[in-house]
């Protein structure tokens, strides 16, 4: 009976610690303005999403760490179980052998910018044969999806890779490149942070549409608390704080 006692006991103890609620989330990223905002190495300063997930987490009264690292590495810790998951994404197949996503916090665009000078008339496409003949700069580590990569691989599209967005928008606007592909929230920040405002535009049909979601790893404590994360975004959009959230520029 004693003994019965004791594994009662140690069950007991042990089902509470696999249950117990995680105090701590650390999700990390790579410095991406405006989305997120810091430097490697350093905790992230600001951004429209760690605002978001700085809400989250304090209805969920967690503490939340968000560190600032180079972005494979950052993959990998979450694929290791050393880092809870990710502060913005975008849902991959390759990624759901290790991790989770919840649902968007934000729905943007992929689009090509111009300078106005460039094309005083505006430009429009149908196909990625319409921008035969131009130079099209991206930047290093940013995937585009699979049908820039298989539009460079056929030669219609001429991809060049600058080695930061910042350089890329540069080479943009002295005119060494005619068009420069990014995700709309992030190039329109970027653009304006340069003093570009007004100066730039896009074709109105998207490169993509980008559900910007938070990922979590499947080896994470909070990884049982994603349907809880939900239903703090559905919340949050319904109270209309993420709408104002975008509204203060970080």
């Amino acid at each position: 009976m004693k003994n019965l006692t004791v594994i009662m006991f140690g069950l007991f103890f042990m089902a509470n610690i696999s249950f117990a609620r995680p105090t701590v989330v650390k999700l990390c990223s790579d410095p991406w303005p405006p989305i997120n905002i810091g430097k490697v190495g350093e905790m992230a300063t600001g951004g429209y999403g760690v605002a978001v997930l700085t809400e989250i987490f304090k209805r969920m009264d967690i503490k939340l760490e968000l560190p600032i690292r180079p972005w494979k590495q950052c993959l990998k810790l979450v694929e290791h179980g050393q880092m809870d998951g990710l502060q913005s994404c975008v849902f991959s197949n390759e990624r759901t052998r290790y991790l989770s996503t919840t649902d968007p916090w934000v729905i943007g665009a992929g689009v090509w910018y111009y300078m106005k000078e460039k094309f005083p008339d505006g430009f429009e496409w149908e196909s990625y044969d319409d921008f035969k003949g131009y130079k099209v700069v991206g930047f290093a580590g940013s995937a585009y999806g699979k049908d820039v990569a298989d539009a460079s691989k056929r030669g219609v599209l001429n991809l060049h890779r600058a080695k930061n967005a910042e350089s890329a928008i540069k080479v943009l606007a002295a005119g060494v490149h005619d068009f420069y592909l990014d995700f709309n929230l992030v190039g329109d920040y970027l653009f304006e942070s340069a003093g570009l405002k007004d100066k730039y535009m896009s074709p109105k049909k998207p490169l993509y549409v980008n559900a910007q979601r938070f990922c979590i790893g499947k080896k994470s404590p909070i990884h049982d608390l994603i349907p809880e994360i939900n239903d703090k975004l559905s919340e949050l959009k319904a109270e209309g704080i993420i709408e104002d959230i975008f509204e203060d520029k970080p």
